[in-house]
């Protein structure tokens, strides 16, 4: 188990992928995601016929970042070292992002990402061990990619 994150990309919503195979049940969730209508009539074909589309749809396959931010235990020594270092100067980093080392199916939205990415500017200035090196790289390309695109960064 681990932590890890995304940034959906928009060529979908741009325009720039293939016709879908039911245009009029096509939307978009909060977090940016291509889904059906979920008006109780799709069936398992259509949802397999979706999501083949999604993934074909266009080079990134849906994704302009994803990102591996660690397992449970890096997860801890990351939210450890953060306390340690001034937690005040870290609170989107230790209430959103490292709170856990294994939570998904929430998300932060866009227009949080800006507070996170000047944290995380100040984690990498900080750090000098690798792992947290990377991991700050990872969470920096997310949050650009969030910042680009408008969109949440998605555990």
């Amino acid at each position: 188990m681990g932590l890890n994150a995304s940034v959906h990309c928009n060529c979908i919503k741009d325009g720039k992928a293939p016709p879908h195979p039911f245009p009029e049940l096509l939307v978009f969730d909060q977090t940016g995601e291509p889904t059906l209508k979920s008006d109780g009539g799709i069936n398992l074909e259509s949802w397999l016929k979706h999501d083949k589309w999604y993934r074909d749809s266009c080079p990134h396959s849906g994704h302009l970042a994803e990102k591996r931010l660690g397992n449970i235990a890096s997860v801890a020594y990351i939210r450890g070292f953060l306390e340690d270092n001034s937690p005040n100067t870290f609170p989107l980093l230790l209430e959103r992002v490292v709170y856990s080392g294994s939570h998904s199916g929430d998300w932060m939205a866009a227009s949080d990402v800006p507070q996170l990415l000047t944290e995380t500017r100040r984690l990498q200035a900080l750090a000098t061990v690798p792992d947290i090196v990377q991991f700050a790289n990872d969470v920096i390309e997310l949050a650009e990619a969030s910042i680009a695109t408008g969109n949440p960064i998605v555990f």
